[in-house]
Parts: C-alpha cells; sequence; structure tokens
C-alpha cells in the first residue's frame, strides 16, 4: 500500500512539472514584468525592480501554501473531476491573458468552471471530445469543486495578506483636477501548486474513516496541479499595506465562508450552488468596494503643504540604507526647509559628502535619519517624488 502512495506521488509530480498552466504562468509572468518596468521607466525614467521580479513572486509563498493545504484536502478525501481541473487552469490564465488579474481569483474561476459543470449535467449536452470525462460526474464531485473553490479562495487571502502588499509599483496620474499625483499599484501572480485526488486510478482506501466525503468512487489517484492564482489593486487613498491587508482579510473569510457552503453542499446540493453564487459575487463585491472607498477619499500621495513625500524607494539605494519609507515626508535636508523636488535635489548638492534628513514618519512623528555620501550619491539617492509642478517629462530619480 505505501509502496503503490509512493509511485502515485513521482506520477503526480511529473504530470505537474508536464503541466500547460505552469509553462503558461512563467510566460505570463515575465509579461507582467516586462511591462512593468516599461511603465515604471516612462513614468521615472527608472525601473524599481527588474522584469523578472514577478517570476520570483510566482514560485513564491504560493508553494508552501499549497503544499500545506495539500495536506488537508488529501487526508480529508477531497476528490476533484479532471473536467474541473481542466476548465478551471484554462480559464485562470485565459483570464490572466486579458491583464485584469483580479479576474484570476480561484473564487471566479472555479466557481465559473463549476456552473459551466452544472449547466452541461443539467441539461445533458453532450460536448465532443469530452463527454467521457461528464459521464461519472455526479453531485458529490460538483460540490467537491466548490470545496476546492474555498480551499483556493482561502489561500488566495493568506497569499494577499503575505505578499499582496510588498514592492507595490508606484505611478504617476493626472488627479480629476489635472493634477499630477502618486498611486500604488500591486499586480501578482502565484503559482500554488497542490496534490489533488481524482475519481480513477489504483489507491484504495488506507483508513475506514476515508475518505470523509462519500462521491460514489472506491478508487482514486494523485495528480499534481498548478493552480494560478491572480491579485490587482490600485491604491490611491492610503498605504498599501494597509488597504490591501484589508482586502487580504475580507477575501479569506469569503473564502471560508464559501467552504462552509460546499461542504453543506455534500448533503444539500443547493448550498453548493449557494456557495458558488456567493464565491464569485463575494470576490467581485471586494474589488468593487475597495474601488468606490478610494474614489470618495483624497489622495495620499500628493503635493503635501509641506516638505515631498517619498512615492517610492529603489531597492538597495543609498534611501533604503537611510531607512527611509513609503509614504513619510521629508521637511529638511541638512536643516534647509524643502518643499519641492527641485528643492530637495539642489539642497542636497549643497553638501555632497554629507546627507542628514529631518521626516515625518507615516506615524505621525519626526525622526532624524542620516549618513555618508559618496560622490554622485546625491543624484542617485534612490527616492522617487510625485511634483505636481513639474511636467510629465521632466521627473527625476533623486
Amino acid at each position: 500500500m505505501v509502496e503503490l502512495w509512493l509511485l502515485d506521488v513521482l506520477k503526480a509530480l511529473g504530470k505537474f512539472i508536464l503541466h500547460p498552466v505552469l509553462f503558461l504562468s512563467v510566460l505570463l509572468a515575465i509579461l507582467t514584468g516586462y511591462y512593468r518596468v516599461k511603465r515604471e521607466r516612462r513614468d521615472f525614467h527608472t525601473r524599481l525592480l527588474d522584469g523578472y521580479h514577478d517570476m520570483r513572486v510566482l514560485f513564491s509563498y504560493g508553494i508552501g501554501v499549497g503544499l500545506l493545504f495539500s495536506l488537508v484536502t488529501v487526508g480529508a478525501g477531497l476528490v476533484v473531476p479532471v473536467i474541473a481541473l481542466t476548465l478551471a487552469g484554462a480559464l485562470s490564465v485565459l483570464f490572466a491573458l486579458t491583464s485584469n488579474f483580479h479576474l484570476v481569483s480561484a473564487a471566479i474561476t472555479t466557481g465559473f468552471a463549476y456552473f459551466l459543470l452544472v449547466t452541461v449535467r443539467y441539461f445533458e449536452w453532450e460536448v465532443p471530445y469530452v463527454h467521457s470525462y461528464l459521464e461519472g460526474l455526479n453531485l458529490g464531485l460538483l460540490s467537491s469543486i466548490m470545496v476546492l473553490a474555498g480551499v483556493l479562495t482561502l489561500i488566495e487571502g493568506i497569499l494577499i495578506k503575505l505578499n499582496g502588499w510588498k514592492h507595490t509599483s508606484p505611478r504617476l496620474i493626472k488627479s480629476e483636477r489635472g493634477l499630477k499625483v502618486g498611486v500604488h499599484q500591486s499586480k501578482k501572480l502565484w503559482l500554488v501548486p497542490m496534490f489533488v485526488l481524482i475519481p480513477a486510478g489504483e489507491l484504495t482506501l488506507p483508513f475506514d474513516w476515508w475518505p470523509v466525503f462519500t462521491l460514489g468512487t472506491e478508487s482514486y489517484s494523485l495528480l499534481g496541479v498548478p493552480f494560478l492564482l491572480g491579485f490587482q489593486q490600485l491604491v490611491k487613498s492610503s498605504l498599501p499595506e494597509i488597504a490591501i491587508k484589508q482586502t487580504g482579510s475580507r477575501v479569506f473569510w469569503l473564502g471560508a465562508f464559501v467552504l462552509t457552503l460546499a461542504v453543506t453542499g455534500f448533503w444539500a446540493p443547493m448550498f453548493s450552488i449557494g456557495a458558488g453564487v456567493i464565491a464569485i459575487l463575494g470576490r467581485a463585491w471586494i474589488a468593487y468596494r475597495h474601488r468606490s472607498s478610494e474614489d470618495s477619499k483624497p489622495y495620499f500621495y500628493k503635493r503635501q503643504s509641506r516638505g515631498v513625500m517619498i512615492l517610492g524607494i529603489l531597492p538597495s539605494s543609498p534611501a533604503e540604507k537611510l531607512s527611509l519609507q513609503v509614504g513619510e515626508i521629508i521637511l529638511k535636508v541638512n536643516g534647509e526647509e524643502v518643499n519641492t523636488e527641485r528643492d530637495f535635489y539642489e539642497t542636497l548638492q549643497k553638501n555632497g559628502a554629507y546627507c542628514k534628513l529631518e521626516v515625518l514618519g507615516t506615524n505621525g512623528e519626526n525622526r532624524f535619519t542620516q549618513g555618508a555620501l559618496y560622490e554622485g550619491d546625491h543624484h542617485e539617492l534612490g527616492i522617487l517624488f510625485a511634483d505636481q509642478d513639474s511636467g510629465w517629462d521632466r521627473h527625476h530619480v533623486s
């Protein structure tokens, strides 16, 4: 029995490596990084992170979280039909190609896959090439799709809270009054590898209580599946960490609610349908609530009455070594007040060997930071400002 399970794990790993979604996800991450760098160079004449950063994010937190949840789903004996996994993967790639990553949410991709299969089964449509995969599709297997959607939505919420707010990309836009203001955009793809059971194969029940959910099947096999999860959010009225972590919490609790309804659906199928409706509409409502809240609030990254606000910090730059942070306001440079980017730049040049900054922190308290500058550092301190007085083509990196 143990040898059979180990052999199936190896087969599942092999299928995971050859899965089309894996290769397409890498391509999408590379393209996302390319267009991000292109936009940052257009706005700031430099880029914050290299073009391969998005691909590194793709293979970051999602791997560990996915494998951890695999232990739970396989341990509970959750069996998912292959056709549902195929549909969810195809929809995630298709939606990602639109560049609207808020559509690449587990609640949306897996939710739509569920309703497509429910529709096909209800009307008894005969779909060419996939009819054999639909023959054994019973109510239990349909309910398991929404259980998977709930689990993946939980994972999505965790990933947003852990990683969604990190390394957001600053942008320059024009406000409704035609003034230049700054915003931050989070646009990420995560690859979540999971082992799932499918209702065909040589694996049998290792315990009397397994699987927890009776689905009308007696033999199973393991399949390694790369799930693609996406996230996109524009932050205008607060720090990215605050707004995005709040979204992550909402997505997490949406997943918990969907999962609860979906599990109930094993005994009352209508609850699975309700879970699907709530998953799709709930995720759309979370995105809409954020946008409407942002539109009703003033811009955060705008010109200040005193000092200049930091919109971005280049990694491994002198500014990062000075512990400067996004959202802080530089009030004085070497004892002299600065109110524009030009003031900052010119004042910094007066003493090319030393830099002492008075900064208003995001906690509302003043602090001082200082450090030695090498020749030329005043040109490359690594701070991005959004100066409303300068033209779009005159923006500098200080």
